[in-house]
């Protein structure tokens, strides 16, 4: 169970980057909007763990042990990449309102679902902490992008946190096959 929550933590610090970016614009994200980005994170990582469940009983557990690590460590390396280069955020906010409505927030939502997904393939099994999982990286997304708008720190340090993260968890997929 810490080692999902572990995963849903470093698959969501992104999303505290980008509401540090967004407060630091003047860009103001509605909880409305929030829960729309929560739902769709739901979803989708729901349906991930799903299909990664379904894959792992076809494959020999050995295949899924390499091939959910990785995927997080492929992430990790891609995160930790865009934490060193420049760090732009994209533009969400179309209508230039300086509020992300829950329209704009699909996108958004979207997007930042998209390393949930990823990961919720890597990871399968029947227990309650992998379908806890997308509930977990929910919960965290709609936390994190709380936060950020509320406090300030060097953004290249949140992303490569987790970034260091997936590469350590992939890791320890890929060499102990656990989790």
């Amino acid at each position: 169970m810490g080692v999902i929550v572990l995963l849903a933590i470093s698959l969501s610090l992104d999303t505290l980057g980008i509401g540090m970016a967004y407060a630091m614009s003047g860009i103001r994200i509605p909880w409305s909007t929030r829960l729309v980005i929560a739902v769709l994170n739901v979803l989708l990582t729901t349906g991930a763990v799903f299909l990664g469940t379904k894959l792992g009983e076809q494959l020999p557990s050995v295949w899924f042990s390499v091939l959910g690590g990785a995927v997080l460590f492929f992430l990790g390396c891609r995160t930790l990449w865009n934490a060193l280069g420049k760090n732009e955020t994209a533009d969400y906010d179309r209508d230039d309102s300086h509020i992300l409505e829950p329209w704009e927030g699909v996108v958004l939502g979207l997007t930042l679902a998209l390393d949930s997904v990823s990961a919720g393939i890597g990871i399968r099994g029947t227990s309650l902490a992998v379908w806890l999982f997308p509930v977990l990286t929910a919960f965290a997304g709609v936390t994190f992008l709380t936060l950020g708008g509320k406090i300030r720190c060097n953004l290249r340090h949140v992303n490569g946190a987790g970034g260091s993260i997936l590469i350590i968890l992939g890791l320890i997929r890929l060499f102990c096959g656990f989790y």
